[in-house]
């Protein structure tokens, strides 16, 4: 007679001995998620969640295989597991990066292609996760373009539980430790590691979110359901239905729910991972067999080529084709993208998984992938010094004289500024005739005690600015002249971390200018504000001015919760930083604060916060360092350009239209009143920048020697200092005296 236990048993065979359609489909599910996820959709802003899934699938599978060949042969096959993974998983992973790499060969800038190669390494080696926990603490890494192996953190942690894994089954194997003692250990091994996911996303949501000892406790509650397989089969009928339908609810449902704002993992993870847990438990129920529809396991079946191919090609057609957000590329792109893993799967992966040497002999099996790993490593190494290098300098070769005439009396750092723009016009009081004649170089204008600014002297020289943004516009090849705008500042690299990075919450001591002096000014903001310290340095040094230099990643200056840059985090530390930095300004009080904002997105704009939200965000911010300051100066936010400026002109220096940024599609019609009233609402000064970048139609990638920006939205440092006498002339009219 047949038992429902028996029914139930032969519908959940365990693996090696059978195969659950519903698990491929669960596969097929979760990748479709991440795939709608990284296509922008909105209705699926948490689609993050289904690599919980594939955590959760994977420590229920690897485990039952250990458990299977415990109970035929007593002992774990070390060699024997490696050699089944690296035949799994190996080919198709190589596959990609090298596939991946030679089409951004092809399609990319040098300097896009020299971060492409270096991505390449660590997916090579399953490091991934790390490099981005290190991208995230370093500005110039977490806020550039999203890295096209990014998605191989997953791959990444997995494979550090591999490692680990089969070593513990092994020694549980030889102490004849039972299924159910294991399970109480895989209790506790959960309670840990979720209990510090929740605990470290608090502290340090990146390293939470990327790390194995946060995710461990994912891939332990698949491992849990093996211990006590026997005892889940016991479970009614009825029950196990309900399940099934709860187990696919915690999974869908986050997908919705979950968006930018979510704080992830912690203990929200808890709800898809509990779901998939669920699911797997309820073997031949309603949703087992809805799970188990030929559309969802042929998914399934190529879910891991998919996954890894889809990011690459959605990535590299963006680029490409230099649309930032554009469904119908990127949902082009994921759709070869799986028909490339078709292909790859049965003409690559399917075949080298029936190679016997692998089973047969898996020492043999374990060293060809420790070779092919090493070659892929050798061959990525070519790559890189062999690769293409732009032949655009670093600086214009007038900067590049300027920098060795004034090297033995300023820092390392710092270029004198251009001689198009050097005469100092900060205290004048006549314009003589010649003040557009950008042929006088080393001209000073002479400065009486006390002299009154000119107010009408920015009508004087701004349009000579203009008429080089003219120019500018209208270039359609780009110069050999022209350079990139110099390096970054010098508060990236400077040792210190003085530019904090997204993990910290306060800033070091950070002087510049003449350090001794009595008056004091702070430059505050994100890397934007960075992106102008070159020039309030300058002025500092110039001036008498001692520079406290208070600027972090991706840290909106609106007193606003909002996430991470590129996460799906609450950016919490910015909050604690910018309370940090206004408290440490009441226990020593400056001279004068400058404020940098930067334009939002519009869809944030848009969608996120209302204008209201935003303007008394900036209020309430400007507020906080008036009680601290008897000046604050707010600079208004800059265009964020449609293209990667750099990346753009080296890939098409025959075609700078396409660069150039159309005035209506990257300055919002409302940002700069938002500004304008915020700055009046907290009565403080205000300097405009738009009309600095942009003519009234276009927002030039190259003015005068240089590119205007290094990226989509931070000017270039030798750009910037080109601005000293437009900003010198803007705070002296703004009532800001710095002599």
């Amino acid at each position: 007679m047949r038992t429902r236990t028996t029914k139930r048993s032969e519908l959940w065979p365990d693996p090696g001995d059978g195969f659950r359609t519903d698990i491929e489909g669960l596969r097929g599910i979760s990748v479709l998620l991440v795939v709608l996820f990284h296509l922008e959709i909105s209705v699926f802003s948490g689609g993050f969640v289904g690599v919980d899934v594939f955590f959760v699938i994977s420590g229920y599978l690897l485990t039952s295989l250990f458990f299977k060949e415990i109970e035929r042969k007593e002992f774990v096959n070390i060699f024997a597991f490696f050699s089944r993974r690296i035949r799994r998983l190996l080919p198709a992973s190589v596959l990609t990066v090298f596939g991946t790499v030679l089409i951004g060969w092809l399609a990319l800038s040098p300097f896009a292609l020299e971060e492409l190669i270096k991505d390449a390494f660590t997916a090579s080696t399953y490091s991934m996760n790390f490099r981005l926990v290190h991208q995230a603490t370093d500005y110039l890494g977490s806020q550039s373009s999203p890295s096209i192996f990014q998605h191989y953190w997953s791959l990444a942690v997995e494979e550090q539980f591999y490692l680990i894994w089969p070593f513990v089954f092994a020694g549980f194997a030889k102490l004849k430790i039972s299924r159910e003692q294991i399970g109480i250990l895989m209790v506790i091994l959960i309670a840990i590691s979720f209990g510090f996911s929740v605990i470290q996303t608090e502290q340090n949501e990146i390293w939470a979110f990327f790390m194995l000892p946060t995710r461990a406790w994912e891939m332990a509650l698949g491992a849990l359901i093996a211990c006590y397989k026997d005892q889940i089969l016991l479970l009614n009928e009825k029950l196990i239905e309900i399940l099934g339908f709860i187990g696919l609810a915690s999974i869908l449902i986050p997908c919705v729910l979950y968006d930018d704002f979510t704080l992830y993992p912690s203990w929200r993870a808890a709800f898809p991972v509990i779901g998939t847990a669920l699911i797997i438990c309820c073997a031949g129920s309603t949703i087992s067999k809805i799970l188990s529809f030929k559309v969802l396991t042929s998914i399934g079946k190529y879910s891991y080529g998919w996954y890894l191919w889809h990011w690459p090609l959605i990535c590299l057609a963006k680029r490409y084709y230099f649309q930032q957000n554009d469904l119908f590329v990127s949902s082009i792109a994921s759709i070869i993208a799986f028909f490339v893993a078709v292909i790859s799967y049965k003409v690559i992966e399917k075949p080298i998984r029936e190679l016997k040497v692998f089973s047969t002999r898996p020492k043999k099996g374990v060293a060809i992938g420790i070779l092919l790993t090493g070659l892929s490593v050798l061959v990525l190494l070519i790559a890189f010094y062999t690769r293409p290098i732009s032949t655009i300098q670093l600086s214009s070769s007038q900067n590049e004289n300027s920098v060795s005439e004034v090297s033995s009396n300023n820092s390392s750092e710092e270029i004198s500024e251009p001689p198009i723009a050097s005469e100092d016009l900060t205290s004048s009081v006549s314009v003589p005739d010649t003040l557009n004649d950008h042929s006088q170089d080393d001209q000073e204008i002479e400065n009486p005690t006390n002299a009154t600014p000119v107010p009408d002297i920015m009508n004087v020289y701004l349009p000579g600015h203009q008429e080089r943004l003219a120019e500018g516009a209208q270039l359609q090849v780009l110069p050999d002249y022209v350079g990139l705008g110099g390096p970054n500042p010098k508060i990236y690299g400077d040792g210190q971390g003085c530019h904090v990075g997204v993990v910290g919450r306060t800033s070091p001591l950070c002087e510049y200018g003449d350090t001794g002096a009595s008056r004091t000014m702070v430059l505050f903001g994100d890397s934007h504000a960075a992106s102008w310290f070159p020039l309030f340095d300058q002025f500092s040094r110039e001036k008498g001015w001692r520079l406290l230099s208070r600027t972090k990643s991706s840290c909106f200056v609106e007193d606003l919760r909002f996430p991470l840059y590129g996460t799906d985090l609450e950016y919490t530390k910015c909050a604690d930083w910018k309370n940090w930095v206004v408290n440490e300004l009441k226990e020593n009080p400056v001279d004068l604060v400058v404020v940098v904002t930067k334009r939002k997105d519009v869809e944030i704009l848009r969608d996120q916060f209302s204008v209201e939200e935003w303007q008394s965000g900036l209020v309430s911010t400007l507020n906080s360092f008036r009680s601290v300051s008897p000046e604050v100066v707010l600079i208004g936010a800059t265009p964020l350009l449609n293209n990667h400026a750099r990346e753009c002109v080296t890939s098409y220096p025959n075609n700078l239209d396409f660069c150039h940024g159309k005035f209506e599609d990257v300055v919002p019609s409302d940002y700069q009143a938002i500004e304008i009233q915020s700055a009046d609402d907290a009565q403080v000064k205000y300097l405009p920048t738009i009309d600095l970048v942009c003519t009234d139609t276009i927002c030039p990638v190259v003015v005068g020697n240089n590119v205007v920006y290094r990226d989509r939205q931070h000017l270039t440092k030798d750009f910037v200092l080109e601005l000293k006498n437009l900003i010198s002339i803007r705070l002296l009219n703004a009532g800001i005296n710095l002599d």
